[in-house]
């Protein structure tokens, strides 16, 4: 499992290692500068003879710097140190390493130097590193532009400088290294955004700091999904099995114009495994169900021709709960208000687990308080916009401020909800895992419903709820990676994904 730390926690967990555990910053520091020196030893073991440049900034990450100089000049290492702070700047645990640097008589030069300077084999980005303030300084820019134009092979200290270590965002430069090392745990911001693409290989470092497992911190805790866990949840059925024990699964979607998301929902949790699904279909739109559903039931329920679900339907529909271990709402229901009265009435009805997606999210448009009335457990999977109608704010805001809105959504949700971000997240209680899965290719009409059906196909087949939506978030990701190797990345459609669908589980089936 692979732990992810906010800036806050990043710089909580330093606090209490130091203080709770008598690790000092001085061993702290030396010992990510050997580690730091052992990578750039790799990175340079075809090299005859390389130079190396090493920029330091101000604080730890340029302390960090400053100690791996040491052990490069111990091996015997051609190299240089351009320090961006003064002398006079340079303070705290990083001032002791300066010192011994310049007692190995390392050569160091400052910012008036720049940019008067030869590109080395390799350049240790130790600028600026994790707890920087976005946007940067101007004067940085030319720097970072330099190290990205050089052809030198770049290793980043801790966070690529220039990446917000929290989102992932860059405002407007940040390094493109070729390998990122960071102390222990890797920071969210570097799978996060833009992160997974300019942090390159990601290597964590054993500096001395203690098991996570022996710190409590603050806040919402994040990790990425473990692969090993779809091995886990997928082996091979029972040979005793029958469709009734492979799960049994109720959808209630589309309407006229948006008929696919229901037949995409029922047909990818048929693909992914469920034995039994009941689509509800208005029934003038019967004809087109069962022509696409042919291995699901469809059950016809009168709409005298209008194509859409109404608030008389409820009672037909609440017959059938008995049955379904699962309900799937809300793809392509549209906004009717007759619909939406339907599925509040619905969701307060309802004692099994539901998928809530899409339309089915209305009723939750700024009445968040609606949340605590619904009993039943609920996964909902809102995309970014749906997210913002329903905490009550701009688009823009969320985006730009994610945590805490996901933080202000769990204060009042107490289910599971799967976040459509980069990368899409499931985050329940105070958890949150990121998913490892995944391209551009999934950004088109009806991938969500394909995503819907998975969820509620492996809630149907017994799997936790949490776990059945953080598996179901990669399955999906997992699935397109591989069709974007045959159909690349924009044409793909989101009906390519059900036929693709069975070969990303069987994978994950082996014994």
């Amino acid at each position: 499992m692979t732990h992810l730390l906010t800036e806050e926690q990043a710089r909580e967990f330093d606090q209490i290692a130091m203080k709770n555990f008598d690790i000092t910053g001085i061993s702290l520091m030396a010992n990510a500068g050997k580690a730091i020196a052992k990578t750039a030893r790799e990175m340079l073991a075809n090299y005859d003879q390389p130079s190396i440049l090493i920029l330091t900034g101000k604080g730890n990450n340029g302390g960090d710097g400053f100690a791996t100089a040491l052990y490069l000049k111990k091996w015997g290492y051609e190299l240089s140190i351009y320090s961006i702070p003064g002398e006079n700047e340079i303070k705290g645990d990083a001032k002791h390493f300066f010192g011994r640097c310049q007692n190995q008589n390392i050569s160091i030069s400052f910012s008036e130097a720049f940019p008067a300077l030869e590109k080395p084999d390799l350049i240790i980005d130790a600028l600026l590193g994790t707890g920087i303030s976005l946007p940067l300084r101007e004067e940085i820019f030319p720097i970072i532009e330099w190290i990205n134009q050089s052809g030198s092979l770049i290793l980043s200290v801790d966070i690529p400088s220039g990446l917000d270590e929290n989102l992932g965002n860059i405002a407007p430069v940040a390094v493109l290294a070729s390998k990122t090392i960071t102390m222990r745990y890797p920071k969210l911001g570097m799978k996060f955004g833009l992160g997974k693409t300019l942090c390159g290989d990601i290597i964590s470092a054993d500096i001395g700091f203690p098991p996570l497992k022996d710190i409590n911190l603050a806040g919402r805790q994040w990790r990425q999904f473990d692969e090993s866990l779809a091995f886990e949840l997928l082996k091979p059925p029972k040979m005793d099995t029958y469709k009734h024990k492979q799960g049994k699964v109720l959808v209630l979607a589309g309407s006229k114009g948006m008929t696919g998301a229901a037949i995409l929902s029922t047909m990818s949790a048929l693909r992914s495994g469920a034995g039994l699904t009941k689509t509800f279909v208005p029934e003038s739109l019967n004809l087109i169900y069962e022509k696409q559903i042919l291995e699901g039931m469809t059950i016809p329920l009168k709409d005298e021709g209008k194509g859409y679900f109404t608030l008389a339907h409820l009672e037909e529909i609440k017959s059938h709960l008995a049955w379904t271990d699962v309900l799937i709402l809300g793809p392509g229901l549209g906004d009717k208000k007759e619909t939406i009265a339907l599925v509040q009435g619905l969701m307060l009805k309802c004692n099994k687990p539901m998928v809530i997606d899409a339309d089915g999210l209305r009723i939750f448009h700024g009445k968040m308080d609606l949340f605590t009335d619904v009993k039943s457990p609920m996964i909902i999977t809102p995309h970014l916009g749906e997210l913002a109608k329903i905490l009550g704010r701009e688009k823009e805001e969320v985006e730009e401020n994610i945590l805490q809105s996901l933080d202000t959504l769990m204060e009042q949700f107490s289910g599971t909800a799967v976040i459509k971000t980069v990368p899409a997240c499931t985050i329940y209680q105070n958890q949150s895992v990121l998913n490892i899965s995944g391209n551009p290719s999934l950004a088109t009409a009806g991938t969500g419903d394909v995503l819907t059906g998975i969820i509620g196909s492996f809630i149907a087949q017994g799997i936790e709820i949490d776990l059945a939506a953080q598996l179901a978030v990669f399955i999906h990701g997992k699935t397109a990676d591989a069709l974007s190797k045959t159909k690349g990345y924009r044409a793909l459609l989101a009906s390519d994904l059900l036929e693709e669908i069975p070969q990303t589980i069987k994978y994950y089936e082996k014994v």
